[in-house]
């Protein structure tokens, strides 16, 4: 089976609620300029102003809402009408400078521009949006301190009024900012855990092609060699011929067997089993077979990359060696284990690098334990297939 770690389900009914959670968080946010209403009505506005700071005061609620509804929904950029959120915004910013002058709590009006800037922060891009925070600030300081430089009520202070206010734009900004990039990490998430997933299934179509291609590569090199050996003893040996005939037909209904219960996912051949078969075939085929090693002192998670890597060396050994002698070492040392798999067999081949698509598939196999895989000579006409990897607690390298 894969060794991928497995990729949660996902759950749309939580993604759902946690979008409507943040989103209409948000959208309440637009309500806090109602908190300016009573001091609408105790100081001393002015019916004309009165009427007119309280239609900008809803106006700010309506369009706070409308403009967090763009970040959302997702609305493309170019769609959630940006002019209109900066003229509303720079709207704002003046109603509170306005406002500012009248009162005897000028701070409080900075609610005005901070939920109604504040969305349309997070209605831009990311990339925009410390700009932008930093241009409302500034045009909220900037107009506060020249409106209360130009006329203010007794007894307020401009530095104190300004800093104020400036604290309320930035932290309501950075409530809106924080919020949203939350919202679009959890969708980074989400993405990733869809890909995580897509991955994985790509994954298990590999090892299921290579655990395929291993199965029938071997098992068809055995009914290869049995098949010559019955060819060879017919009319000499006719007995004999028999016999292989009838291993060759257990062989491959051994092998259909096999490649059926890899279909289904429940083909686990152990080491110990893997190889006990490896030196019974390269015995027939008439190569002196050499085992060091107990492979059943190998850790359960390590028998599959090391069957792998014991199956891939007995089809090289039988189809491209004249191997005469081979060795099968197994070491388990200190938790690093290595498998080694070794034939004198080499010397008519030139010079074999070990870079075919078997040994490449070993590798990949390896790297997802944190193992390593080499092939090459390891002496004038020996052939040497080795696989390192470490017990999974047995420490670092």
């Amino acid at each position: 089976m894969s060794d991928a770690p497995p990729v949660a389900a996902p759950n749309p009914a939580g993604m759902r609620w946690l979008r409507r959670y943040i989103w209409f968080s948000l959208a309440l946010v637009g309500l806090f300029p109602l908190a300016v209403m009573p001091d609408l009505f105790t100081a001393d506005f002015g019916t004309v102003n009165r009427i007119l700071l309280t239609a900008l005061v809803v106006l700010a609620v309506v369009q706070r809402t409308r403009f967090i509804g763009y970040a959302a929904r997702a609305v493309e950029f170019t769609r959630r009408r940006p002019v209109e959120q900066i003229l509303t915004t720079s709207v704002a910013v003046v109603a509170w400078a306005h406002a500012a002058r009248y009162t005897s709590n000028p701070a409080l009006w900075a609610l005005l521009p901070a939920v109604v800037g504040g969305a349309g922060v997070i209605s831009a891009p990311p990339e925009y949006r410390r700009r932008l925070s930093g241009g409302l600030v500034l045009a909220t300081a900037v107009t506060g301190a020249l409106a209360l430089s130009w006329r203010r009520v007794d007894g307020v202070l401009v530095p104190n009024s300004v800093v104020a206010a400036v604290l309320i734009v930035l932290g309501l900004v950075l409530v809106d900012v924080t919020s949203a990039r939350f919202w679009e990490l959890v969708l980074e998430l989400d993405r990733a855990r869809e890909l995580a997933g897509e991955l994985a299934t790509a994954r298990e179509r590999l090892r299921f092609a290579a655990d395929l291609h291993d199965i029938q590569g071997h098992s068809l090199q055995a009914i290869v060699l049995k098949g010559q050996l019955a060819e060879r003893l017919v009319g000499k040996d006719d007995d004999a011929a028999r016999r292989h005939a009838a291993e060759l037909t257990e062989l491959a209904r051994s092998a259909l067997a096999d490649t059926r219960k890899l279909a289904h996912g429940y083909r686990e051949i152990g080491l110990v089993t893997e190889a006990g078969n490896a030196a019974e075939l390269m015995r027939a085929a008439g190569i002196d077979v050499e085992v060091r090693g107990d492979p059943a002192a190998i850790a359960p998670p390590l028998q599959q990359p090391f069957s792998a890597l014991v199956r891939e060396g007995t089809t090289n050994v039988l189809r491209h060696s004249r191997a005469q002698r081979c060795v099968l070492a197994i070491e388990v040392t200190d938790g690093e284990v290595t498998v080694r798999i070794g034939n004198d067999g080499v010397r008519h081949l030139g010079e074999p690098d070990g870079t075919g698509t078997g040994v490449h598939g070993l590798r990949e196999r390896f790297a997802v334990v944190g193992g390593a895989v080499t092939a090459g000579r390891a002496g004038e006409d020996w052939f040497e297939l080795a696989g390192t990897a470490r017990e999974p607690g047995g420490g670092p390298r």
